[in-house]
């Protein structure tokens, strides 16, 4: 009883302190409109583009860096990933978000938005203000390649809002599904065979070893369009991306985020992403290649494997390569290779590489410009300002009257039962087969001896 009430009391005790070291949760989301109002004018004097954000109906919030967006469909691959995150703190709330990739494959966060639940309208909410906030910053919008869970409202926001663009699904959740559904390791790892196959017989090859092995688990696949999961029949560029693995990352650090007022989360996702340009710019201005990292890495291993293959030119565009592996054909004028491997990833394979060292072409040449080091700086080039703190905000002037009370009433939400969990359940767990217990008693699975009834 006595240990009871000290950890009574020290729940207590942290409501008490608690809101003291990061702002009262209700007060936050009522200050919240005015100090948008105010961090929006205050940061057009330092920078003039900052950032955004939209009040909707009573607790949607889109928020974007525009510093960030200038470049994306310029200087960066235009694949971008949908996701989630469950805030934790009272109101609850969910973290909705939108995140690209520079050149050198790291994250580059393009907008977030805060929303009560996840659900259909809400994603649909967000891709049109995604959609809108892409308008204004490009002349010409380009083909995207959106990736995400199997979620309706994101695939029909997809369709909505970005009709033109190349919408695949996360391969983790559907080896996930499958694997709930089949319990069978060895067509999970032909499934993942069949989705990592570059071109169409092989993908097919591995199909049909599934529907050897079981019928059912072949047809279970098959009712999933292939262009929507397999890298030999997706239309567009996902440059190696099949699940959302490199998005945990982002979820880790939001993770710490996801408890604190929603003014005080915000502010925290800033500082993170100013720091992360900080970091990113001056790094790539110690680079002295043409090609990120990443890149030249992916390039060095081509110009090995390609010293050992023979070439015969047909014209001025049109290679033979052959290899041990077999032939290939390599067109330099269309920047495409029969393996595929130029086309998914942007860098030309070692076929290519062959091809071009033969005609005394330059490699770093023929791959996509957004793996150049050029264009990585500029990724990084705006800066996201510091914010001064809010005492030090002046009185604004412009015509806007902030003196009638402007309530923002928090969302309406209802806790679930139990402890809520401080860590997220990562990708590659979610799958992970449990260990299998075994009864001393009656030399059973599934329990233990000392829950054992069944009779001797």
């Amino acid at each position: 009883m006595e240990l009871l009430y000290r950890i009574s009391k020290l729940g207590e005790a942290r409501s008490v302190l608690w809101p003291l070291f990061v702002g009262h949760l209700k007060k936050g989301i009522a200050f919240f409109q005015i100090t948008v109002t105010k961090l929006n004018e205050q940061t057009r004097e330092v920078s003039h583009q900052f950032m955004q954000i939209l009040l909707i109906v009573v607790f949607n919030v889109f928020c974007f860096f525009s510093s960030i967006n200038i470049w994306f469909c310029e200087c960066m691959s235009t694949t971008s990933w949908l996701d989630r995150t469950l805030l934790k703190s009272k109101y609850l709330g969910t973290l909705l978000f939108a995140t690209g990739f520079d050149g050198d494959g790291a994250l580059f966060p393009l907008a977030f938005g805060v929303v009560d639940e996840e659900n259909d309208e809400n994603w649909m909410w967000f891709l049109s203000e995604l959609h809108n906030l892409l308008e204004i910053n490009t002349e010409n919008m380009p083909r995207l390649t959106i990736l995400s869970d199997k979620h309706k409202g994101i695939t029909d926001g997809v369709e909505a809002n970005f009709p033109t663009a190349f919408h695949g699904y996360c391969m983790r959740h559907i080896s996930d599904n499958f694997r709930k559904e089949f319990n069978n390791q060895m067509l999970v790892g032909l499934l993942w065979q069949a989705a990592e196959a570059l071109t169409v017989i092989e993908f097919e090859a591995k199909i049909l070893e599934i529907e050897e092995i079981q019928p059912e688990a072949a047809y279970w696949i098959r009712r999933i369009p292939p262009r929507l999961w397999a890298t030999a029949y997706f239309e567009g560029t996902r440059f190696g991306h099949l699940t959302a693995n490199i998005v945990e990352s982002l979820n880790s650090w939001i993770l710490e985020a996801s408890g604190l007022p929603i003014i005080q989360m915000m502010e925290c996702i800033r500082r993170q992403l100013m720091t992360w340009f900080n970091e990113r710019r001056e790094t790539s201005m110690q680079w002295t290649t043409i090609l990120v990292p990443s890149a030249e890495k992916r390039v060095a291993e081509a110009l090995e494997r390609a010293r050992s293959y023979q070439v015969l030119r047909a014209n001025e565009a049109e290679f033979e390569v052959i290899s041990h592996e077999g032939t290939n054909v390599v067109d330099i004028r269309n920047r495409c290779c029969l393996c595929r491997g130029w086309q998914l990833y942007g860098v030309p394979c070692a076929h290519a590489v062959a091809a071009l060292l033969s005609c005394r072409q330059n490699v770093h040449r023929f791959t996509e410009s957004c793996f150049t080091v050029t264009n990585y700086r500029k990724t990084y080039s705006q800066t996201i300002h510091p914010v001064p703190d809010k005492s030090l905000w002046r009185e604004m002037s412009d015509g806007l009257d902030l003196s009638a009370d402007i309530i923002v009433n928090p969302p309406k939400s209802l806790r679930p039962p139990g402890r809520p969990r401080k860590k997220r359940v990562r990708a590659e767990d979610r799958g992970r087969v449990k260990r299998v217990v075994h009864c001393s008693r009656c030399n059973q699975t599934g329990h233990f001896r000392t829950t054992c009834a069944a009779p001797i």
